[in-house]
């Protein structure tokens, strides 16, 4: 059976006891999930490792948990793949969040394209979302996010040797020039409609090569979890 997974805000190190007060954490634990002393749960603390841990105390006012083993996260993503995305409406965006975060997307950089209509981002409800999608899916780092920039600003500070931008007007992408087999890439999707002409400018000046997904169109948050998936997953 598998465990569950909970990220916890402090570093758990060496220590033998962990000792958590979040009373919303507790609420989950004794009235949704039905805990009790005795349980075993894995612990994650956003070092890279895991702990295996079990209640010993669970109360209203607190729960204490034995560490019982310490062991490197599995399901720690192979790459640092850098998705830059252009906002798209929340919950279509939220969704490119948590499947990203599942997939193993390193970083979530939102840009503001010509044709991008949504100027408003909550990093705090992407951190959430963060949080839950790794403890469902045991990964044990959890995705870095940047406030929203201009594509032209983020094109300045790219500093990935390897970056690929994506649009309908591109090549094919199983062209042989194209490869995204490396440990630090970025991946450029962008709004619904695409880019502009001037921003497929800005990526053949920066000499960023552009590919396309196939004649299908995709929503932009298809064309992201597309990419990740095909970068992630080879």
């Amino acid at each position: 059976m598998r465990l569950h997974n909970f990220f916890i805000d402090e570093p758990i190190g060496d220590r033998n006891t962990v000792e958590i007060s979040d009373s919303g954490t507790i609420h989950q634990w004794r009235h949704v999930l039905k805990f009790n002393t005795g349980t075993a749960v894995v612990l994650l603390d956003n070092s890279g490792f895991e702990y295996l841990a079990q209640f010993t105390e669970l109360n209203f006012r607190k729960a204490v948990l034995e560490i019982m083993e310490r062991r490197k996260n599995k399901f720690a993503p192979k790459k640092e793949l850098t998705l830059f995305s252009a906002q798209t409406k929340s919950d279509r965006f939220d969704w490119l969040l948590e499947k990203g975060t599942e997939l193993g997307v390193f970083r979530f950089a939102p840009i503001i394209s010509e044709r991008t209509t949504v100027r408003k981002f909550n990093i705090e409800r992407a951190k959430k979302i963060f949080k839950e999608s790794s403890e469902q899916s045991g990964r044990g780092i959890l995705p870095v996010i940047s406030e929203p920039v201009k594509l032209a600003d983020a094109l300045v500070s790219l500093d990935h040797n390897i970056a690929l931008a994506f649009d309908p007007s591109g090549s094919p992408f199983n062209d042989a020039r194209y490869t995204l087999d490396t440990e630090r890439c970025s991946v450029f999707i962008g709004p619904e409609g695409g880019f502009t002409e001037r921003e497929l400018a800005l990526f053949r000046e920066k000499n960023i090569p552009i590919a396309s997904l196939g004649t299908q169109i995709l929503r932009a948050e298809t064309a992201a979890i597309a990419v990740s998936a095909l970068a992630l997953l080879q």
